[in-house]
């Protein structure tokens, strides 16, 4: 007995799921996730608890656990970008005369563990023979419920 062929129908994806899903924003969607991942990677990396992540980044333990399972909600991209750097890594964006594709924002995010881009940056900066700017990004120290407390009880005027 012959088997029948079977056909598969399928759809090529267009690179992007959160496109492909028809959610709203999708490149920032998809930004937002690859630097999700890797927070998690810096996270699990290591070896932090969710609660000492907590104190490493500044936020509640209870966020930390939403961007552990790659709830991104209320986090924007900038955001995401910070706590990464709280967390040792750096995220450069780099500016292309490339159009992006279908004539919208897109930010890819590659992981670049062999320096590639610092060294990309240095030789583009020797070939414009101008000098290479760098921003810092301040961070804000974070401050306990006591101190807190004490600052909203010294605005009011009462102790």
């Amino acid at each position: 007995m012959k088997r029948a062929k079977r056909t598969r129908s399928h759809i090529v994806s267009s690179g992007n799921v959160f496109r492909d899903l028809g959610l709203p924003n999708p490149d920032e969607e998809l930004t937002k996730s690859s630097l999700l991942f890797e927070i998690y990677q810096a996270i699990k990396g290591r070896g932090l608890k969710q609660i000492e992540a907590a104190r490493v980044l500044g936020i509640p333990q209870p966020k930390v656990s939403n961007l552990l399972r790659g709830r991104a909600t209320g986090f924007s991209v900038q955001r995401l970008a910070l706590l990464l750097g709280k967390l040792g890594k750096s995220v450069t964006l780099v500016v292309s005369d490339e159009p992006p594709p279908a004539g919208s924002l897109h930010i890819p995010v590659v992981r670049d563990s062999a320096g590639l881009v610092g060294r990309m940056t240095k030789v583009q900066a020797a070939v414009d023979e101008g000098p290479a700017t760098r921003y810092s990004v301040s961070r804000s120290r974070t401050t306990t419920g006591k101190a807190q407390a004490a600052r909203m009880r010294a605005r009011k005027g009462t102790r």
